[in-house]
C-alpha cells in the first residue's frame, strides 16, 4: 500500500468549489431524483395495475423493487450535474482514485455486522427489563423459496440505494464543501444534519421522528470523518450496505418489508423503538471511537488517499 499525499479525497472538486454552483448542484440533483422517483412510481403502478401511494411502504418484494429502483434518480442527477455543471468525471465521487476501495467497503460491512451483533446480544437482554406483552417478536413474512428467489435482486437494488445516498452526502456535497473550507462543522455536520432531516417522518415515528434524526445525522457524521479519514468513498458505503442489507432478514412490520424474511411487529411510536435508536446510536459512536484509537489517529484527518 502507498500513499499519496499531493492528493485527497476532495481534490477532484477543487476547479469547480464555488457555493453558488454546490448549491445549484444539489437542487438539481434533487429535481433529478423525484422526477424519476415519480416517472417510477407511475410507471411501476400502471404496470403492476396498482394506484402508485400503494408503492410507498414496499411491503410486497415487487413493491420493494420499484421503491429501491427510484433510486437511480440520484445516480442519474449526480452524473449530469458533475458532468456538465462541476466538468468532472462521475468516478471522481469515489475519491482521488476515481474507483471504490473495496477493501474498505468489505471492512465496512464486517464493522457494521459487528455493531449488529452488539445490539441483538443487548436486545437478548430485554426481557429483564420490559415486561413481557411489549417484546419484539418475529414473524416469517416469505416463504423461503420466494426469498431464496429476490435476495440476489435485493442485494443488488440495496446496494444502488447506498451508493446513490453516499455518492449525494459523502461524495459530492463532502467533496464540494471540504474543497471550499476546513472546518468539519461545514463539511461534516452541515450535510450530515441535511441527510438526518431527509429522514424525518413524524407521522410514521412519532416523537421517535427526533431520535431518528438524530441517529442518522450522527451516521452521517461519522461516515463523512471516515471518508475524509480513509480518502474513499469504499468505507462509508460499505458500513451503509451491511446496516440496510440486514432488513433482508428482518425487517419492521408495513415499513420496507417487502423483501424480509422475517418482520417484527414493532411499535415506531413507542418507548422500546426510543430505547432501541438510542442503542443504535450509541454502539455507533462506540464503533467509531474504537476505529479512531486502532487507526493512525496521529495523522491528520482528511490526509492522504490510500490505494491498493
Amino acid at each position: 500500500m502507498t500513499s499519496a499525499p499531493q492528493l485527497s479525497f476532495w481534490s477532484p472538486a477543487r476547479p469547480y468549489c464555488q457555493i453558488w454552483r454546490s448549491v445549484l448542484g444539489f437542487v438539481l440533483i434533487h429535481v433529478a431524483f423525484f422526477a424519476a422517483t415519480f416517472a417510477i412510481f407511475m410507471t411501476g403502478g400502471w404496470l403492476i395495475g396498482e394506484h402508485p401511494a400503494n408503492i410507498l411502504n414496499a411491503t410486497t418484494a415487487v413493491h420493494a423493487g420499484i421503491f429501491f429502483l427510484t433510486f437511480l434518480g440520484y445516480h442519474l442527477g449526480l452524473w449530469m450535474v458533475v458532468r456538465f455543471l462541476h466538468k468532472r468525471s462521475f468516478s471522481s465521487l469515489f475519491g482521488a482514485q476515481h474507483r471504490v476501495l473495496w477493501r474498505h467497503f468489505r471492512t465496512g460491512i464486517l464493522i457494521a455486522l459487528a455493531i449488529s451483533l452488539a445490539a441483538t446480544v443487548l436486545q437478548m437482554l430485554e426481557p429483564l427489563f420490559v415486561a413481557p406483552q411489549e417484546q419484539t417478536e418475529l414473524q416469517r413474512n416469505l416463504p423461503t423459496s420466494e426469498w431464496a428467489l429476490v435476495l440476489i435482486p435485493a442485494l443488488t437494488l440495496i446496494f444502488i440505494q447506498i451508493f446513490a445516498e453516499e455518492l449525494v452526502f459523502r461524495g459530492y456535497m463532502l467533496q464540494q464543501l471540504r474543497a471550499r473550507f476546513r472546518s468539519p462543522w461545514i463539511w461534516a455536520i452541515l450535510p450530515s444534519v441535511a441527510f438526518g432531516l431527509l429522514h424525518a417522518d413524524p407521522a410514521s415515528w412519532g416523537v421517535n421522528a427526533i431520535f431518528y434524526v438524530i441517529h442518522t445525522s450522527v451516521v452521517g457524521i461519522v461516515l463523512s470523518i471516515v471518508t475524509v479519514r480513509t480518502g474513499n468513498i469504499g468505507a462509508a458505503a460499505g458500513l451503509h450496505f451491511g446496516n440496510n442489507a440486514s432488513m433482508v432478514l428482518v425487517g419492521n412490520a408495513g415499513n420496507l418489508d417487502g423483501f424480509s424474511l422475517f418482520i417484527a411487529e414493532v411499535d415506531l411510536m413507542g418507548s422500546t423503538m426510543t430505547a432501541s435508536m438510542i442503542l443504535q446510536t450509541t454502539l455507533v459512536l462506540v464503533a467509531f471511537a474504537i476505529w479512531w484509537r486502532l487507526s493512525q489517529r496521529n495523522r491528520p484527518i482528511a490526509n492522504a488517499v490510500e490505494a491498493d
